[in-house]
This record gives C-alpha cells, structure tokens and sequence, in this order.
C-alpha cells in the first residue's frame, strides 16, 4: 500500500515538474523578427512615404520634430540561395514625429514583423539637430528602455545621420561597419575612446563637458574625424574640433595607443614619424592663496617609425631629432589649449578633474563656474620625448 502511495506521488510530481518547465512557450523564430542594428537622429522631416500616407488621411497629430532612421538586416540575404544575388544587406526605414517611443510602436503600422533593439550597435545623432535639443532628451527613451544595451555607442554626424547609414556596396551593413572602426582607436590616437550609452549617463550627471566621435559622410562613405563637444551644463553641441586639436586632446588625456608625431628635419626638409610607445602625462595643479595654475609634464619613449632623411644612431643626432619631436609635440598641445582654454572656454581635457581630486575645498568654489576659471589660468609645459629605437634598420 505505501509503495503504491509513493509510485502516485512521484507520478503527480512528475506531472507537476512539466508544467513547470515552460521551457521557450514565449519564443520567435528568428525569421519573424526584425532585427534593428543601428539608428539615426535628425532634424525632423517629413519622409516622402508618410507625405503619400498624410495625403491619403493615413497620420495622427503630431510635431515633426526629428526623424528617425532605423537600420535593419535584411534576412532576405542571410539565406544561403541570396548569396551573390546583389542585394543590400540592410534596410533603412525612416518616421518623422516628436516622441521616439511612438516612432518605434508606429514601426508596426508599417511592417509585419515585430523590431527587436536587443542587437542595436550605434546610435548617430546629427550636429545641427544638437545644437537645439539636448543629447539627453533626445537620447531618454533610449536610456531607459529595457531592450536596448547600454553597451550601444553613441556618435555625432557633421551632416544628415541618416546618410552615415548608407552604403555604396552591397556587402557592408554600415552600422556594423561603424562599430568596427571605432574599435581601431588603439591604431590611431585620433579615435576616441568608445562612447556607450552606460558611460552617457555618468557624464549626464557628472554635468562637465565632454567629447564625442564626429563622423563625416560622403556618397556611402563614412570617415571619422575630429570630435563634437557637448557642454556638460545643457548636454547641447558646443563647437566640433577638427583631428589635429583631437591629437593634442588624446596625448592631453595620456592616451597611448595608435600616436604618431611628424616631425621635419630642417636641413633637408624631410619628414620623420615617432611612434609614442609610452606616455606619460601629468596635470599638476598649483594653488597660491585660492589661485589657479598648472604644470604640464609630458614624458614619451618612442621610436623612429618612418624616415624619409639619412639617420645616424649618434648621440647628438638622436639629441637634435629629439628637440624636434618635442617641438613638433609642444605645437600641438598648445594648439589643442588654445582651442579650448581662449577660444572655445571649456575644458575637455581633464584639468579640472586634477584640482577636484587634489584640492576638494578650493573644487566646491570653482566647480560652477570652472570653464570661465580655467579659460584664465595660466600653464607652464615640460616636454620630454626620448627616442630608445629605430627598428630593424642599419647601424650605418
């Protein structure tokens, strides 16, 4: 009888267990998912194709505020028998209106399948369109949606966004493309470190100005160049700076990887590259009764990368070289200052963070006004590069 007892128990646990196993009873097939990869932000617009519905009485009331382009793939060309065939591997579909969140649920006015965000790479947001409405609310629904990784970056388009999401070939998925070369920042020190936007919502907060990627477009091409300052104070674009500022910024803020100097001989005329291998940058601040100033020390080891001139591995030939790496060097830093000390008053580079760190007390008086502070402190330099290498060439 107990056996009996205990053979119907274990029967109406096991009964019980599959219920519990929901197992994937909320799933969709790949096939009937839209895949979005990438996004565009800007001014708003009124697409072609919602002119054609708004004429038919197909719309709702609404501002057109910005428009927004989404990248999808295009499953179509993922099959095996689409190989070849000469179709584009995305699709770009574009709402104009004043809430992102009703643009992307009106998306299922429009198409069939249901748009997923959880493969979202990059988000462009057009300059022009940042100078009138804050990063922060444009960017709000994507913040806190829950399908959107915070690991999306996040880059500012000299030009429509739209366009940087095109291609001229068929085998390129620009937003992919675009993830892939900010990857390359350890190649060239003129890449930015990724923006995503998990580290958006610190410099939100933190409410000091910051830079982001600037990308320029042209005919499906896309280059990076230069940077966009946001002002921290009102998240709006500040002023784009072009790459040889964002070179004196990057060795500013000891950025190591991908840096070259080009130096010029002066008695042959010639060019020479050292390649910085190590960095080291120190932003000292000097308090004299409540007043400001800084000591910049930059030490470098390098090699002689490229030279279009005759070497000579002597003391005073290195010495001479060295003088004019650090001159070349000094050039651009004073140059990336000046940009942003007197011209556009606003620090990008971190001098205000050493006096908050080093000098809390005197940070709670300046930290409201620091960018007008900082555009009047004076800075004293020490350059130091030393070439250790030459590579593989000769000794003669």
């Amino acid at each position: 009888m107990i056996n009996l007892l205990r053979r119907k128990l274990k029967i109406a646990l096991s009964v019980a267990m599959l219920f519990s196993l929901s197992g994937c009873w909320s799933s969709k097939e790949i096939e009937d998912l839209t895949f979005n990869v990438g996004i565009a932000i800007d001014k708003g617009e009124e697409p072609s194709e919602e002119k054609d519905f708004e004429m038919k009485g197909a719309t709702y009331k609404k501002k057109d505020e910005i428009t927004v382009t989404y990248q999808y793939v295009n499953i179509a060309t993922t099959k095996p028998e689409a190989q070849g065939a000469g179709k584009k591997k995305y699709i770009n579909i574009s709402e104009s209106g004043d809430s992102n969140h009703q643009m992307v649920r009106d998306l299922s006015l429009r198409q069939e399948r249901p748009v997923t965000f959880l493969h979202t790479k990059v988000i462009v947001i057009n300059s022009e369109l940042l100078k009138q409405k804050s990063l922060k609310e444009l960017l709000d629904y994507y913040l806190w949606d829950n399908e959107l990784r915070p690991s999306c970056l996040v880059f500012v388009s000299n030009g429509p966004a739209k366009e940087v999401l095109e291609s001229n070939t068929t085998e390129i998925i620009p937003a992919f493309r675009l993830s892939g070369m900010i990857d390359n920042s350890y190649r060239n020190i003129k890449i930015l470190e990724p923006m995503s936007l998990s580290k958006l919502k610190g410099k939100f907060n933190s409410g000091e100005s910051y830079l982001l990627q600037n990308i320029y477009s042209v005919d499906g091409e896309i280059k990076l160049s230069g940077a966009a300052i946001i002002n921290g104070k009102n998240n709006l674009l500040l002023a784009t700076i072009n790459e040889d500022v964002l070179h004196g910024i990057s060795l500013l803020k000891r950025k190591t990887t991908g840096g070259l100097i080009k130096a010029t001989d002066e008695t042959s005329g010639e060019v020479f590259i050292y390649e910085v291998e190590e960095l080291t940058t120190k932003i000292i601040p000097i308090i004299n009764k409540d007043k400001i100033s800084f000591e910049l020390d930059i030490h470098s080891t390098g090699r002689i990368s490229e030279s279009w001139m005759n070497l000579s591995k002597t003391p005073a030939f290195i010495n001479d070289i060295e003088k004019l790496i650090e001159l070349e060097t000094e050039k651009i830093i004073k140059n990336a200052i000046k940009t942003i000390q007197k011209d556009l008053q606003v620090d990008v580079a971190g001098f205000g963070n050493q006096v908050r760190i080093k000098y809390p007390q005197l940070w709670q008086k300046v930290k409201n006004n620091w960018d007008e502070v900082f555009s009047e402190v004076p800075i004293h330099y020490s350059i130091k590069m030393e070439v250790t290498d030459f590579g593989y060439r000769d000794d003669n």
